[in-house]
């Protein structure tokens, strides 16, 4: 009998080692198994997930103000508008100003000089008279009563009135002129930057100016 136990005890631990997992290593021996490079992580149920963050794209913008060597000084500026108005912005390369202000002037000076006609003619009928009966009496005529003019007094003074406007109206715009120009070459390399942006109600502009 004691010759058997050293072979029951091989053949028990034979059998422990089959039932148990047939060679498989026991729990808590070797290295635990590798995870794959391209294996996909699964967020529990629950958990915040994190987002890239959200970046806008520029908006497109245009940036005024490098127009190269200023053409003239800002009083040569003033000078020539004040002479002769838009000269000075046509210059300083603003053409649609300075149509607008050769526009005004070239209205005025021709509202002046039809105003200084019919002024002209109301001053030459003013002591003019007409008889209202005329009488022959064989080879003399005779004249009775008169008509009252037509020019009078008050449409003379009216009338050199008009004219009074419109020559402080050529006056006001080339001083307007002036001072518009001398802003213009003042502010000549001040940067300014517009962009398109979207609002509400659709599409608006903004102007940032640096002073």
């Amino acid at each position: 009998m004691p010759a058997d136990r050293p072979r029951a005890a091989l053949a028990a631990a034979l059998w422990v080692l089959l039932v148990g997992g047939g060679g498989r290593p026991l729990l808590g021996q070797g290295p635990p198994p590798a995870r794959r490079a391209d294996s996909a992580v699964v967020n529990p149920v629950g958990a915040p997930t994190a987002q890239p963050p959200i970046t806008r794209a520029p908006r497109p913008a245009l940036l005024v103000g490098t127009k190269g060597a200023l053409p003239l000084s800002a009083r040569r500026a003033f000078l020539y508008s004040l002479a002769m108005p838009g000269l000075g912005q046509s210059r300083l390369q603003r053409g649609t100003a300075g149509a607008l202000f050769a526009s005004v002037e070239l209205a005025a000076v021709v509202m002046v000089r039809r105003s200084s006609a019919d002024l002209r003619e109301a001053r030459r009928y003013q002591t003019d008279s007409l008889p209202s009966q005329f009488t022959v009496q064989g080879s003399t005529l005779g004249k009775s009563g008169t008509v009252s003019p037509r020019f009078g007094a008050d449409l003379v003074r009216t009338r050199r009135l008009h004219v009074e406007d419109w020559l402080a109206a050529i006056a006001f715009n080339h001083l307007l002129s002036g001072a518009d120009a001398f802003v213009s070459a003042q502010l000549w390399d001040m940067p300014v930057r517009m962009a398109v942006t979207p609002m509400q109600g659709g599409a608006g502009v903004v102007a940032s100016v640096s002073f």
